[in-house]
């Protein structure tokens, strides 16, 4: 067996490798990093350091796919008769600590259905109302321990709460039977056949699932401050659009904010989530070496005016690039990407089967 020496490279030539290779990490990393702060209008990691973000684990099981068909095929109708199991009871209710008014623990106009299991304070409060009609009242005690489940600003009471309750009125729940004559006439999504029924159903799992894991992302990533425009550009844009709900309403948005049980705080925890989720964009865009090109754009123009024109608002993709800047749909673009990856890294189990189709 012929052995042979050790290959000696000339210094030049590893000096214009090492070169070379600096030129490639400059071209792929470097640069990159440089266009996206560029894009972003300041560097992402002076505010964030990004937590694990890959590697999760989520389950979408037989529970969350009937969950979701049962949303969809609900329907109810107020009666004049007493409430009965089954029913969905619309109520009001008013807390009382030590015989004061807690407008934490108040809320008016709840419809909860009797057999619901993920409140167990409204359990208390429906099963209590068994037997009640339109305008009947009922005082419930619980520990104070089980009311901070309903606490507004997740607040913690001790000792014992009195709940005054007084049915709004009293709903008969139905459940529609999913055919095609159903989903074509008389269901909310635009389909027509039971098998597009169940995709739309399994499309928005998916999204959910989407947004659980980024959430995820988002709580595993630590920000130590954050861009005062970045905040101030989240803060109007929520504000916008919770402007344009409550008009939708016919509210002014301090009553939107009161009818969804905003405050301040809450408020300003939803921002900074924002903020946080922006920022851990930009940083996996960067670690990731993301992309955005140019018919990645127009793709999305293209999808947005498809949406927007049945509205008859938009009546050509012009009108559309008027109102939406590239920089706002390319970010647009860059944090789907970045949200498919975290879910396409991520370990999405699915339990549950479809009903067959006859």
């Amino acid at each position: 067996m012929k052995k042979f020496g050790k290959i000696i490279v000339p210094i030049a030539i590893v000096i214009i490798l090492a070169a070379f290779a600096g030129i490639i990490y400059y071209v792929k990393v470097v640069k990159p990093a440089k266009e996206i702060d560029e894009e972003a209008g300041y560097n992402a990691n002076e505010y964030i350091e990004l937590g694990k973000y890959t590697g999760f684990n989520y389950l979408i099981n037989q529970k969350k796919f009937d969950d979701l068909v049962k949303e969809k095929t609900f329907s109810s109708e107020s009666v004049s008769r007493a409430a009965k199991e089954g029913d969905e009871i619309e109520f009001s209710y008013t807390g009382y600590v030590d015989g004061k008014k807690v407008k934490d623990l108040s809320q008016e106009n709840v419809a909860v259905e009797t057999n619901q299991k993920e409140n167990a304070v409204y359990s208390k409060f429906t099963d209590a109302l068994i037997g009640k009609k339109k305008g009947d009242t009922v005082t419930v005690s619980i520990p104070g321990k089980d009311a901070s489940i309903i606490s507004k600003d997740k607040k913690k009471y001790d000792g014992t709460v009195t709940f005054k309750l007084k049915v709004e009125d009293v709903n008969k729940v139905d459940y529609a039977k999913v055919t095609d004559d159903w989903v074509k006439n008389e269901s909310n999504e635009e389909v027509d056949t039971v098998k597009d029924f169940y995709d739309v159903v399994e499309a928005e799992l998916d999204e959910t699932a989407t947004a659980d894991l980024w959430q995820k992302a988002i709580d595993n990533a630590t920000m130590t401050n954050w861009p005062p425009e970045l905040y101030n550009k989240v803060k109007e844009e929520e504000e916008a659009d919770a402007r344009y709900n409550a008009d939708q309403w016919d509210m002014n948005l301090k009553e939107w904010y009161a009818m969804n049980n905003e405050t301040e705080d809450s408020l300003k925890k939803e921002y900074l989530n924002q903020v946080k989720s922006t920022l851990v964009m930009w940083a996996i865009v960067k670690e990731e070496h993301i992309t955005c090109s140019d018919s990645d754009i127009e793709e999305r123009y293209q999808e947005l005016f498809e949406e927007l024109k049945e509205d008859g608002e938009y009546k050509t993709l012009d009108d559309v690039k008027k109102d939406y800047s590239k920089s706002e749909i390319r970010e647009a673009v860059y944090l789907d990407k970045a949200q498919q990856f975290v879910y396409d890294n991520s370990n999405v189990k699915k339990t549950y089967k479809v009903p067959k189709i006859k």
